[in-house]
């Protein structure tokens, strides 16, 4: 018992971090030509801005709208580890369908990701991993500007991001100056993928309070590609509910956060995943509950 229980976690531990390679969606694959060097490609530091227009979110499905929780570079040779000081990733979002000229968007953002300092190093070919330390609220029907920079790093011209060439000024980039300052504006989109958390967990109207805690099975099951999920809560509390495939392995966060008593709804969407069983699982309060699931494409 105790070797199938280790081999689990094994297998767990060496699937996520496989998986962690692999963004949920993104714009292009890694058939499509063109690098670049800018922004973390250079030992001086550097600012990029980047626009992406809705629907270009696209592989292997349409993005969803939702909380953007990881965001992803595609590498195209191997790099690092380089120590990067002062790396920022903001993103905003608009109606606008191309950069302005000759400046910098200077619209709302979010900066989802600060480290003062950081070591970074990634394999050609592959993803680069920002886990982002709060969640940005993405709307698939606007555009999405990314700004990605940094302040300087102990490695030079060592990797570059795949791109792929469009029309209009979709790409911002700066001199080394500090503060930056515009250098030259181009078509070029970097490579790119994000992980999303859907959004919209909403509380079943009723004048009563559960009397215990319940998970019930998703409807429709099997189905294609959404179900419903359904949960009671006899009391306030710290609430997670999260799906799992058949080795473990977490791929959808549903709900993470504090909830009041009642009992909720909440919609999977399973149109990025492979047909298959999966596993969701409440917790709260100490009480858990799992049960599974039939996705069929």
């Amino acid at each position: 018992m105790k070797k199938f229980i280790s081999l689990f976690a094994l297998l767990f531990v060496l699937t996520a971090f496989i998986s962690a390679q692999t963004p949920q969606f993104y714009n292009y694959n890694t058939t499509n030509t063109g690098n670049n060097t800018f922004p973390l490609g250079t030992a001086s530091g550097r600012m990029v801005q980047w626009l992406i227009l809705p629907g270009e979110i696209n592989l292997p499905t349409p993005a969803i709208s939702g909380n953007i929780t990881k965001f992803y570079c595609q590498m195209a040779v191997s790099f690092g580890p380089f120590t990067y000081t002062n790396v920022n990733l903001m993103l905003g979002q608009s109606s606008i369908t191309n950069l302005p000229s000759p400046t910098f968007y200077t619209g709302a953002m979010d900066t989802v990701y600060h480290k003062a300092s950081v070591s970074l190093s990634g394999v050609g070919v592959s993803w680069l991993e920002f886990a982002l330390d709060e969640p940005f609220a993405y709307d698939n029907t606007k555009s999405l500007i990314i700004q990605l920079e940094h302040r300087g790093a102990t490695g030079s011209v060592s990797y570059v991001h795949g791109h792929t060439y469009l029309t209009g000024i979709r790409r911002t980039y700066s001199t080394i100056q500090n503060p930056f300052t515009v250098q030259g504006q181009d078509a070029y989109v970097i490579n790119f993928g994000v992980d999303i958390q859907p959004t919209g967990v909403e509380p079943i109207v009723s004048s009563q309070i559960p009397q215990k805690y319940n998970l019930e099975q998703n409807y429709p099951n099997p189905f294609n590609p959404v179900t419903k999920i359904n949960f009671d809560l006899p009391k306030s509390g710290f609430v997670t509910l999260k799906v799992y495939d058949m080795l473990g392995q977490e791929v959808a966060t549903l709900v993470n956060g504090t909830k009041n008593s009642g009992s909720y709804i909440v919609d999977f969407d399973g149109s990025s995943f492979s047909s298959g069983m999966y596993f969701y699982k409440l917790e709260s309060n100490g009480f858990t509950a799992t049960k599974k699931m039939m996705l069929i494409k």
